[in-house]
């Protein structure tokens, strides 16, 4: 569903979306109908079958089995659908389908709708906490903008009580750090970034890791595969992508760099400075060549330098808030820290 829109943002090719956008509304479609099966009112757009047919919040680190994984399913495959939605949307409206664009922009903001009104308080906060239930409405836009900021900082709240320590499962671990980063909390990102305690991303690294793991608890203290009885057999896998979603953090966020336009015929350099790094790099090949960014701090100066290929621009966003719009070619810029 999202992997011809990811392909499409990255190269500029609308022949992938023409393609697939009868699939991508077959699988709305399909979902929408078991989130309405004896449902009523608002409660239709909220996706709550058994959970042994989902995964939920899969091998979410807080909660130590497996039922309880699945049992969030009514959370993740909630905001699942009006994410879904929302690219179908997208999709409709750049191959000419306007009412059919309408349509799923309608229902994706039923969806938000409902997830608001029958999980929260209206207020932002969760009647029931985890940080999955946070990161997926704050990350695809479900909150009303009046609450967006307080429902931030419940995640904050919750991930600083868990000693900075991970607590989502796969369907929230990608956009954890985005959720805190992009709403007024990327000190709190930055800290569930370094934090070396497991759960953790650098808790591997210090156990010798080379590869992150399926599960967090992968080696225990000793560098021995604990033993449990949480109704998965123990399973793990020492080179497993879900949590090393990371990465996208590290080139979109730290570094700055993402497309606002698919190809990167329009894209951003939004440095992130934070949790003691004094440089980062990136660059990606793009349909019209190599973008790049590479951003020092040193003192009380910021730097940043780009590369912008011929045919695109490049909006650089400093640390102060200064912005600029560069065409081709190489240019440098600077603030205060």
């Amino acid at each position: 569903m999202l992997v011809p829109w990811a392909e499409y943002m990255a190269r500029g090719d609308l022949s992938i979306l023409r393609r697939f956008y009868p699939v991508m509304k077959k699988y709305v479609k399909a979902c929408k109908f078991w989130a309405g099966l004896l449902s009523v009112g608002k409660k239709k757009y909220i996706w709550d079958t058994p959970s042994v047919l989902h995964f939920g919040d899969w091998v979410a680190p807080d909660v130590p089995r497996m039922q309880q994984w699945q049992g969030r399913s009514k959370w993740t495959a909630t905001a699942s659908l009006c994410h879904t939605s929302a690219v179908t949307a997208r999709v409709a409206q750049l191959l000419g389908k306007g009412e059919e664009a309408a349509y799923y922009r309608d229902l994706s903001a039923r969806v938000a709708d409902a997830y608001c009104a029958v999980f929260t308080d209206g207020k932002g906060k969760l009647l029931e906490e985890f940080q999955t239930a946070y990161v997926l409405p704050l990350q695809f836009d479900m909150f009303p903008p009046e609450v967006r900021d307080k429902a931030a900082a419940n995640l904050r709240r919750l991930a600083q009580d868990n000693g900075w320590r991970i607590g989502t499962g796969f369907p929230g671990t990608p956009y954890l750090l985005f959720a805190l980063a992009d709403h007024g909390q990327g000190e709190a990102a930055w800290n569930m970034l370094l934090n070396t305690q497991c759960p953790s991303w650098l808790y591997e690294v210090k156990m010798g890791a080379t590869t992150i793991w399926e599960r967090w608890d992968g080696l225990d203290e000793k560098g021995q595969c604990p033993i449990g009885d949480d109704g998965t057999d123990m399973m793990i896998s020492y080179n497993h992508y879900a949590s090393g979603a990371v990465g996208d953090f590290l080139y979109r966020r730290a570094a700055g760099l993402e497309p606002l336009e698919a190809g990167y015929r329009r894209f951003a350099v939004r440095p992130l400075p934070g949790g003691g790094l004094t440089w980062a790099s990136a660059w990606v090949e793009t349909p019209y060549g190599r973008a790049a960014v590479k951003w020092t701090a040193e003192g009380k100066t910021f730097t940043a330098a780009v590369t912008v290929p011929v045919g695109t621009t490049c909006e650089l966003t400093l640390p102060d808030g200064s912005h600029t719009i560069y065409t081709s070619g190489s240019h440098t810029a600077s603030c205060p820290l």
